[in-house]
């Protein structure tokens, strides 16, 4: 079967990264990250997913840093705590269960300073216009808090490509209503 997520040797790679980030950021955990940390922490996330786009430059280097970016996005979007009877129903109903597990828990400064990290404006509006609405406009208010707190030129410049990957891949009436037109709080 060729599922458009066969990903194995991809994901060990950035599943060491995790791990590496994770091992600098003892004895917190990834899920209480701020941004100060990833200066400190991020570099190993950063370098695997770079390293797996090298490696498969011959192939779609693209299309690999979109999935790690779904499946990233994908852990920060999953409840927790986890209970038991969640683990139950989703290994049998979430595709992205395996890889998903083997990422730690995360929380959204991991997924928003890797794209900004990796000056991924682009796609993260197309990933998060994929999002169905009441998610993307959840998605949408955590991004700008992010951007708001400690924010710095390379947040601002950051959040100025999004907001023109916005306007330039939405229509207008798509934005409506709208957490943007609602910023600055």
């Amino acid at each position: 079967m060729d599922w458009p997520l066969n990903i194995c040797e991809e994901m060990t790679i950035l599943h060491g990264g995790f791990l590496l980030a994770e091992q600098l950021f003892r004895p917190k955990a990834l899920a209480e990250l701020t941004k100060s940390d990833w200066e400190r922490v991020g570099r190993p996330i950063v370098e695997a997913l770079r390293e797996i786009s090298s490696a498969a430059a011959h192939s779609q280097p693209f299309a690999w840093k979109k999935k790690a970016l779904i499946i990233i996005w994908a852990k920060v979007l999953q409840p927790h705590p986890v209970t038991p009877s969640d683990t139950e129903t989703r290994w049998q109903e979430d595709l992205f269960f395996s890889v998903g597990n083997m990422i730690p828990t995360i929380n959204h400064t991991v997924l928003f300073e890797l794209l900004k990290s990796l000056e991924a404006s682009g796609l993260f509006i197309q990933l998060l216009m994929a999002l169905p609405t009441t998610i993307r406009h959840a998605e949408l208010e955590h991004f700008l808090e992010h951007v708001t707190v400690d924010t710095s030129s390379e947040d601002v410049a950051f959040f100025l490509d999004v907001w023109w990957e916005m306007m330039k891949t939405t229509p207008r009436r798509c934005l409506q209503p709208c957490i943007w037109t609602n910023w600055p709080p």
